[in-house]
């Protein structure tokens, strides 16, 4: 057997990352047609198919697919630490990035984890806070770059921010969980500074519609724990939304006002845009969620 190439492995590594074709052409900056081409070549060269296809979409993994995976990353991962090493800039110093804890987690995983590989010497912490925490946290260079969900007010004079994308937000609750006409919307939210609350507050109030907090955390966790105890609705992205579990629903039953999307925007200070550590996390977080197709998330194109 001829020796696996390094590029084939990368595409059939980024469709199972992503869950999609088209995310896949999107994150190695190819073609869709190139990216089924490469995955051909390389079942061609393996004698079989590496994952299912559903009408179209990316199904499970097959046998094969399975037992290459965990490998294809590994020679990845080994492959870019050997380029990072021989890089000639040989970049090195201390990142800390902060995150929102409303943030989708699992968007962020494979890019950090590349950022790890590929630049060893840096040295990474990350904090999770609200999105106006982590705004002012930088403000007062408390961190140094932030992953939060932007609303519509102008940023400090001393940040500056680059939209990744829009994030749709739905009304969430338990699928068991009556809503009563009339009766005060039972409301679950994140804390103060979270952009979801202050889109469900937006919407609500400026429909006129009544609420109730019946529960408040500055926890995503412990947000989608209330909403699945059957506590209440919350306004929550719909990637996020587990697509194989029948506890959740997305309320479409009863006249809830409709919801802004919030701005998912990497910031920084002005004063560091230039750097260079900066621009090459700036660039990798880029690259994943641009990847990332929020519709492909909720319609199912995921591994079962």
């Amino acid at each position: 057997m001829p020796d696996l190439d390094i590029d084939l492995l990368r595409t059939f590594v980024a469709i199972v990352e992503v869950r999609s074709f088209t995310g896949a052409s999107q994150r190695l900056c190819r073609t869709q047609s190139s990216v089924s081409l490469k995955l051909k070549r390389l079942e061609d060269q393996l004698g079989g198919r590496l994952l299912h296809r559903v009408q179209g979409r990316v199904g499970d993994l097959t046998a094969l697919g399975g037992c290459l995976f965990d490998h294809a990353t590994e020679l990845l991962r080994v492959h870019d630490r050997a380029l990072a090493a021989l890089e000639p800039s040989r970049l090195e110093g201390h990142i800390h990035l902060g995150i929102a804890d409303d943030t989708v987690h699992r968007t962020l995983s494979p890019a950090l984890a590349r950022l790890q590989v590929e630049y060893p010497r840096v040295e990474w912490h990350v904090a999770c806070a609200s999105s106006g925490e982590l705004e002012e946290w930088l403000a007062v260079e408390r961190i140094d770059l932030a992953l939060v969900n932007r609303l519509d007010a102008p940023l400090d004079a001393r940040l500056i921010g680059e939209p990744l994308r829009d994030e749709p937000l739905a009304w969430v609750h338990h699928s068991e969980l009556s809503l009563r006409p009339g009766q005060p919307l039972p409301l679950v939210a994140f804390a103060n500074g979270c952009g979801y609350q202050t889109r469900a507050l937006e919407a609500l109030n400026a429909a006129r519609y009544p609420w109730r907090a019946v529960y408040t955390s500055n926890s995503r966790a412990s947000v989608w724990g209330a909403v699945g105890a059957g506590l209440g609705v919350a306004a929550l992205p719909l990637r996020d939304l587990p697509s194989v579990n029948e506890m959740f629903t997305v309320d479409t039953s009863t006249p809830l006002p409709a919801l802004k999307p919030v701005h998912v925007s990497i910031v920084q200070r002005v004063q560091d845009a230039g750097d260079s550590l900066s621009a090459r996390v700036c660039q990798r977080l880029r690259e994943q969620f641009l990847s990332s197709d929020p519709l492909d998330q909720v319609s199912g194109d995921a591994m079962k």
